[in-house]
């Protein structure tokens, strides 16, 4: 038996600075979200809280499904 720690959709953030260019497509309404509701939730607190739980419960595995990112940014790949 194997315990398995399961992030779905984990949204990295805080986004890179973004250029005007860089909302083509639905990226801009991908951007509209992290400033509206995303933001407040998913920021730097949130991962510290993340990586202290998988720290306690230490699975054996770890899958993570899902957007890692918000936009698909190179900065944010990268970063």
């Amino acid at each position: 038996m194997f315990s398995l720690a399961h992030l779905s959709d984990p949204h990295l953030g805080p986004l890179p600075e973004v250029r005007w260019r860089d909302l083509a497509s639905k990226r801009a309404f991908g951007y509209v979200n992290w400033q509206r509701n995303r933001g407040a939730v998913l920021g730097p607190r949130t991962l510290r809280a993340l990586v202290e739980d998988m720290a306690a419960a230490r699975p054996d595995h770890v899958a993570v499904t899902g957007d890692l990112i918000n936009l698909g940014l190179p900065a944010e790949i990268a970063g």
